[in-house]
């Protein structure tokens, strides 16, 4: 999914990955910490800069780093708690503004979602009250106490934004958790996106007024994400009562384990097909869409981009299931008929194309019904 992220670690087999635009805006908060936040705290605190021994710039690298080591932790926390629910975390990244945890858990109850919402801002709370009372020991040097004081202003900060109820936040999965006691999760879905978008919008409009522009790109970031979520968690109803081939690409090229990746790409170019299905002799492998070449060394084998074991659906699978299946494997389905012939490949954008042409279908049909019951005239 994160095609510019390395990852670091593993927790509890689960990959960590340091995304590219954590990298590029560490310098930036350091910088910010250093010039702004830390005079502004001192003087709250009665601290005479002076005498501190740590350079303005040293304090803002390490309370950068401070701040990346909170969102990491706040992140492990909804891992954790998603793993102890029978949930199932594809992986953890970091990344510019936050962090992003991808947690399959479709069958979670309202009280598991609540848990593992609040997991995330619960850490930070932990973090605040460590730092704090440890700040409180009597005999401190000043710049560890500094330090501390600041580490406990951060994960206040983080606890408090994120218990914000604009979905996709932690406040807004909270929200949806609390409405799925009345309500279907596409239905406490779209509620609560809506309150997030209306919280966005209204967060962008504080941010343009007061010149904050930190705050209106955060706004402007939930807004879409909100959006996003809530086509992700709809997409399933819209799928029921499809079969796999309906939303299938047929258009295929095989190529070998070997093929590099800019043999692939040819391949492709020239057949006018839309996925590469890799296979030796008697095996199928698995399957290359273009958008998996993007980035990536042309001398590259097509094997090594493989994720796992190749997932295989039948032609009549119901969609809904199909997609569920996709997006726990991380990978296109293949699709065989009652010959055991594989006839197409079916995608994540497929499916999304395929639900929102069902919708335009039954929503003309309904006003199409509409327009034909107008036109009746009464006996």
């Amino acid at each position: 999914m994160f095609r510019t992220a390395w990852t670091i670690a593993h927790l509890k087999g689960v990959p960590v990955r340091l995304h590219v635009s954590l990298l590029l805006i560490a310098p930036f908060v350091a910088l910010s910490i250093a010039s702004r936040d830390l005079p502004v705290l001192l003087h709250r605190w009665g601290v005479d800069p002076q005498a501190l021994h740590l350079s303005p710039g040293t304090f803002g690298l390490l309370m950068a780093a401070g701040l990346f080591l909170s969102v990491a932790l706040h992140e492990f926390g909804h891992a954790l708690v998603a793993l102890r629910q029978g949930g199932r975390v594809q992986g953890i990244t970091l990344m510019i503004l936050g962090g992003v945890t991808q947690i399959e858990h479709e069958e979670a109850t309202p009280g598991q979602e609540l848990r593992m919402a609040f997991a995330g801002p619960a850490v930070n709370l932990m973090l605040l009250s460590g730092a704090w009372a440890v700040a409180r020991i009597q005999g401190l040097p000043l710049d560890v106490y500094v330090a501390l004081q600041m580490f406990g202003v951060i994960n206040l900060f983080l606890a408090v934004f994120n218990l914000i109820p604009a979905f996709p936040l932690d406040g807004g999965r909270m929200l949806r958790g609390a409405l799925r006691y009345r309500l279907s999760r596409p239905q406490a879905t779209r509620l609560a996106a809506r309150v997030g978008r209306f919280l966005a919008i209204a967060g962008g409009v504080l941010g343009l007024l007061h010149g904050m522009p930190m705050l209106s790109l955060v706004a402007l970031l939930v807004f879409f994400a909100a959006g996003g979520e809530e086509a992700r968690v709809t997409l399933g109803p819209r799928l029921e009562g499809l079969a796999a081939r309906q939303a299938m690409v047929t258009r295929l090229v095989s190529v070998y384990p070997g093929t590099e990746l800019a043999g692939v790409a040819r391949h492709l170019l020239m057949s006018g097909a839309q996925a590469a299905v890799v296979r030796r002799p008697g095996e199928t492998l698995g399957v290359l869409l273009p958008e998996d070449l993007r980035g990536e060394r042309p001398d590259r084998a097509a094997q090594d981009l493989l994720v796992g074991p190749p997932l295989q659906v039948s032609a009549d699978a119901d969609l809904a299931e199909v997609l569920a299946q996709v997006r726990q494997a991380n990978q296109p389905a293949l699709v065989y008929d009652e010959s055991n012939a594989l006839v197409g490949v079916v995608t994540l954008d497929g499916l999304r194309r395929t639900a929102e042409l069902r919708r335009l279908a039954e929503g003309l049909q309904a006003a199409a019904d509409r327009l034909h019951g107008d036109r009746v005239e009464p006996d």
